[in-house]
């Protein structure tokens, strides 16, 4: 076991570390405190700490360590086990009060969403890595090319109860120009014109290319009925979001 001393030392470079202190930094900021480490000891140590090899909380009362693995036995012990987080959109707090509303109001009108175009954008990257191989438990696993720049897509679409408009697939950024040009102009007007002649409903989020003037005017122009009142940082209300899971599943 490491002396007091050591390990007191060993604290004090995992604390400057995790403060995204560089190594030579932290000699000299050690050397200052009258603590004299070598630039490949604080490296070590670093290397230990990332590795989980190196406890890093000191019992104060007691002047001792705790390791990592200690830590894991004991949180196993008490009925808890690890795993990845689920991440959702983050929504603050003035918006969360609007999607409330909205929900309300939706349910109050009985709406079932007949004439509406519920449309959106993602990105789809085409190679992602994530490939499983199945090899014999001796045998060396095989490499598999990998491009330096993965090809990188953007797809917008629109879905209806009538159907769904043409899948348009671009590669450049999206400015206002281009979403009134090669979006509304090329995709949405078309399927409005063919599929609802009488009446609709448009809907998009609050991307600030959607809400430019540019764009609203191009709407108005145009007679879309935009629905203006989808909820900002809603994206989970977007039926089409189903959609895009099941394509980048599919692509992966």
């Amino acid at each position: 076991m490491p002396s007091l001393s050591t390990h007191h030392n060993n604290l004090e470079i995992i604390a400057l570390y995790r403060q995204s202190w560089p190594v030579h930094a932290i000699v000299n900021k050690l050397a200052a405190r009258g603590i004299d480490v070598t630039w490949g000891t604080v490296k070590h140590v670093i290397k230990r700490y990332q590795s989980g090899k190196i406890g890093y909380r000191l019992l104060a009362d007691k002047g001792t360590h705790t390791s990592k693995s200690t830590v894991k036995k004991v949180i196993k012990a008490a009925g808890y086990t690890a795993s990845s987080p689920r991440y959702g959109q983050m929504v603050r707090e003035p918006n969360k009060l609007k999607r409330v509303l909205f929900s309300k109001a939706v349910i109050a009108d009985n709406d079932n969403f007949d004439n509406i175009i519920f449309t959106d954008e993602c990105s789809v990257q085409l190679h992602d890595n994530k490939v499983i191989i199945y090899r014999e438990k001796d045998s060396v696993a095989p490499v598999l090319p990998k491009p330096k720049h993965p090809l990188k897509v953007h797809v917008w679409a629109g879905i209806s109860r009538r159907g769904t408009t043409s899948i348009l697939i671009f590669e450049n950024i999206m400015t206002s120009a281009f979403y009134i040009n090669s979006i509304l102009a090329t995709g949405l007007i078309p399927f409005i014109n063919r599929v609802y002649p009488d009446t609709h409903r448009f809907q998009q989020d609050n991307d600030p290319k959607h809400t430019a003037n540019a764009t609203k005017d191009f709407m108005k122009q145009q007679n879309i009925n935009w629905w203006d009142v989808w909820p900002a940082e809603s994206p989970d209300f977007n039926p089409i979001e189903m959609v895009w899971s099941m394509m980048k599943s599919r692509l992966s």
